[in-house]
């Protein structure tokens, strides 16, 4: 990273290692204590199909958005093109929106939603962090990216 690239993985791993630590607690508890912590207000292939629907989404998002930075990186250069147009972190939101989200619903565990917290959490934490990276090494391209483009909510009247 100090050679004017850019790590691929970012603050991922700083944000993800709690979030999974979160999440396998959390399941642990659901599968000790299921009376409590499990979804029962629809039949199971509901929360399977819904949380399916998630899951399916998040990683199809997931997919575009690694294979687009992940080429952006090769090349040392902004990605802003693609899912990067919409918002400037499309892993994180993928992860936070969708995966976690459906995996919570999938496996019927209302506690699991807390993994998108605690990831929104870390994400706040450590993506200024990122970001002064890479206001450092893409300078003005990068903060004109930054202004007009959302961090993690996408604007929806873009979409629309």
């Amino acid at each position: 990273m100090e050679d004017g690239r850019i790590d691929i993985y970012g603050v991922g791993p700083r944000i993800f290692r709690p979030t999974a630590i979160y999440g396998i607690v959390v399941l642990a508890i659901t599968l000790f204590f299921p009376r409590i912590f499990l979804m029962t207000f629809l039949p199971s292939a509901a929360f399977n199909i819904l949380g399916g629907m998630l899951l399916g989404l998040g990683l199809a998002f997931l997919f575009i958005s690694w294979v687009a930075v992940k080429k952006a990186v090769q090349e040392n250069r902004l990605e802003k093109s693609g899912t990067f147009a919409i918002v400037r972190n499309p892993l994180y939101f993928a992860w936070i929106v969708f995966i976690f989200p459906g995996s919570a619903i999938a496996t019927q565990s209302w506690l699991l939603f807390g993994m998108s917290v605690v990831a929104y959490y870390k994400f706040l934490q450590y993506i200024p962090e990122e970001e002064a990276r890479l206001e450092e090494v893409f300078g003005k391209e990068y903060f004109e990216y930054k202004k007009n483009v959302p961090a993690i909510v996408p604007n929806m009247r873009e979409l629309l």
